[in-house]
């Protein structure tokens, strides 16, 4: 396995331990009942269980990829559910969720590759300066936030050094895919005029085609963010000793198949 493909395997199982936390495209009944229990559904669940270790006056920044009036709409319900609280309870739902799915306990890899992060964001700083609790499967889920968000603080990075607007990263990622731009406004919210004006603004800097698509150049930026991104999520593999990397990559196989 080369580089990047290791690269890919961690963010692989990074993601997939996320989505335990987060409730997005699974329906396990540990965060179903804390969803029913709390009212929690939908975009207040993920926005709290994600961006409760933040100060509120950070939420709007950090989540990048919603319009800041999105936000701004939930936050009343968010408070509701008391954040720094309603982590913790998504941590104890999502780590029982993995212990009923991987019942042996976590290798050590996910937590050398945590602990090996130089978080350079709010949101990786903030979940890395989450104390661990001692329970291996709810730990590896705190462990894959750590390097899911450093990794996530990268790319939307590498977009800004770039002139990219979050919005216009979605519409040029959506090109790049060659994916509907229905989900950026189904999932995140933007409106249809606004989604436009982001396309319209890739295709004036020669980036998106009148008829669709990409051009050489944009598929070049595109594929430039992604390197950028893959080279963030390198940072923390490359300090561990060599010896030691391709047990750790190896120990994810089984977490990232669950």
């Amino acid at each position: 396995m080369n580089g990047r493909e290791q690269v890919h395997l961690i963010a692989t199982t990074t993601d997939t331990l996320c989505h335990l936390l987060w409730f997005l495209r699974r329906q396990e009944p540990e965060l179903v009942e804390l969803v029913q229990s709390r009212g929690s559904t939908g975009f207040p669940h993920y926005l709290t269980s994600r961006l409760g270790v933040l100060p509120e006056e950070s939420w709007a920044t950090a989540v990048y990829i919603a319009p800041e009036s999105l936000v701004d709409h939930l936050l009343p319900r968010c408070r509701e559910l008391d954040p720094p609280a309603y982590v913790e309870a998504s941590l104890d739902a999502a780590g029982r969720a993995l212990q009923r799915l991987h019942p042996d306990p976590p290798g050590a890899g996910l937590r050398e590759l945590a602990d090996a992060v130089d978080p350079g964001g709010e949101l990786p700083a903030a979940w890395a300066s989450l104390p661990r609790s001692g329970d291996l499967h709810r730990d590896a889920i705190r462990d894959a936030m750590v390097l899911r968000e450093h990794r996530a603080h990268g790319h939307y990075q590498a977009a800004q050094e770039l002139g990219l607007s979050p919005l216009q990263l979605l519409v040029v990622t959506a090109l790049w895919r060659g994916q509907s731009q229905d989900a950026i406004a189904g999932l995140f919210r933007w409106s249809d005029e606004e989604i436009e004006a982001a396309a319209g603004s890739l295709r004036e800097r020669g980036w998106a085609a009148f008829g669709g698509g990409l051009t050489a150049a944009g598929v070049a930026a595109r594929e430039g963010i992604e390197e950028a991104t893959d080279s963030r999520g390198e940072q923390p593999l490359s300090r561990l000793p060599e010896s030691r990397r391709d047990q750790v990559v190896a120990s994810l196989a089984e977490l990232a198949s669950i």
